[in-house]
């Protein structure tokens, strides 16, 4: 199955898949996809899950940002990968998104880092892409391939999300291994 398709499932949820292909893409996310389990640094309190029939899941992660940072890195969140991964496997971060609050007079909010990396210092990322997002959901990604092996619970996904005074939405984000 090529990536356009698993994309393209994705956005429009497995249900538009045959039967055998759906099997194939739950086997290839490797981590906690559900807002619930996102564990988010750098703000004060615990951010809401809203309700939101417009992404897919439903739901959604709501993160006030204060203020932008010129360390992106200070403020987001992470998925746990809980399932090791193998030198060479070629990987896609999907992730549904949008500012639900813009910075003041942009059109859109970034997303500084879409990564891959080590869960414990040096926090060492594997890949990594950014993104911007506007008002309305959209799936954004970044991919890579492993530059070796990786041990369940050894990698996290995570967003950077300091660019400005701004509110993201995070619904699903799914770490598919192409290679499962």
């Amino acid at each position: 199955m090529n990536l356009w398709r698993i994309m393209f499932a994705c956005c429009l949820g497995v249900a538009a898949l045959p039967a055998q292909a759906q099997g194939d893409v739950s086997k290839q996310i490797i981590n906690a996809p559900a807002p619930e389990s996102f564990a988010v640094y750098g703000v004060s309190g615990q951010p809401s899950v809203v309700k939101d029939k417009n992404v897919q899941g439903g739901r959604a992660l709501r993160i006030a940002i204060p203020a932008a940072s010129d360390q992106p890195w200070t403020i987001g969140l992470n998925s746990a990968v809980n399932q090791p991964v193998k030198k060479g496997d070629k990987l896609v971060i999907a992730v549904w998104a949008r500012a639900s609050t813009l910075p003041e007079g942009a059109a859109t909010a970034k997303i500084a880092g879409i990564q891959l990396g080590l869960s414990k210092a040096p926090y060492t990322p594997v890949f990594r892409g950014e993104a911007a997002v506007g008002g309305t959901w959209q799936m954004v990604h970044a991919n890579g391939v492993a530059d070796r092996d990786y041990a369940g619970g050894e990698l996290t996904v995570s967003l950077q999300l300091a660019t400005g005074k701004q509110v993201f939405d995070v619904g699903p984000i799914l770490l598919l291994d192409l290679n499962k």
